[in-house]
């Protein structure tokens, strides 16, 4: 799209037409303005510069092209042309923002769990430990829902261990808040009398199974069937 506020077009566009609407009426459709339109258009638009993204559009475009990359092609096939192909930036796009593709990785993974883990944990406060739960679960799939290539991208990032030891401290605090959260609800007998890792694992596979139909067949996941498989999950966990 061509930026018409460009001094440039703003000249351009005055001087082919105003003589022409003086001449021919304001809603003319002179062919002298059709073929000027058809023959100069690709010289006008690299006289006219197009609307420069910010640093931080670029970045989130960098970092869906890798998030995409990864879920449709795999962590081992990921590469730099791939992600900037996509992206439809320039290779030294990406040097600006990571220092190379493990960097990149590394950097989408932490940021995207992040935000995993907030959204999840936002009512830990709760004290009814049913409603905890239901809170979490719900919170689970409104990511998932919106979300689902990141949801899907931090399952197999988070399988291949591309984490250096200090990211991979700060995801081992996550789990144990969310191991601690469930905890409470085992002790206050809301929850079965089990393992924190199954409980969590009996509460994330489905939600996990729904975000690669999501993704594979690009539908929206009805809140029908979350409710269903909800029901479903809660008569494994619940005491």
């Amino acid at each position: 799209m061509v930026d018409r506020e460009h001094p440039r077009c703003v000249a351009f566009f005055a001087y082919i037409k105003f003589p022409l609407r003086k001449r021919h009426g304001k809603n003319s459709k002179h062919p002298l303005i059709m073929n000027i339109h058809y023959i100069f258009w690709s010289r006008l638009t690299r006289g006219c510069p197009m609307p420069r993204l910010t640093k931080k559009e670029t970045r989130i475009k960098l970092r869906d092209a890798l998030v995409a990359e990864v879920v449709e092609n795999g962590i081992s096939a990921l590469n730099v042309a791939g992600i900037v192909t996509r992206a439809k930036v320039s290779a030294g796009t990406v040097y600006v923002h990571f220092e190379n593709k493990d960097d990149m990785l590394r950097q989408v993974y932490m940021e995207l769990k992040a935000d995993f883990h907030s959204a999840i944990t936002e009512n830990q406060g709760a004290t009814d430990s049913a409603q905890l739960v239901r809170d979490m679960w719900f919170a689970m799939f409104d990511f998932v829902r919106t979300r689902p290539q990141d949801f899907l991208f931090l399952d197999y990032a988070s399988a291949a261990k591309i984490l250096s030891p200090e990211q991979q401290e700060i995801t081992d605090k996550y789990a144990a808040e969310i191991a601690a959260l469930l905890k409470r609800g085992v002790d206050d007998a809301t929850l079965a009398d089990l393992d924190t890792s199954l409980l969590s694992l009996l509460l994330v596979a489905p939600a996990m199974q729904l975000a690669r139909s999501a993704v594979l067949s690009g539908q929206a996941i009805p809140e029908t069937l979350i409710e269903q498989t909800f029901e479903r999950v809660w008569l494994s966990i619940a005491k």
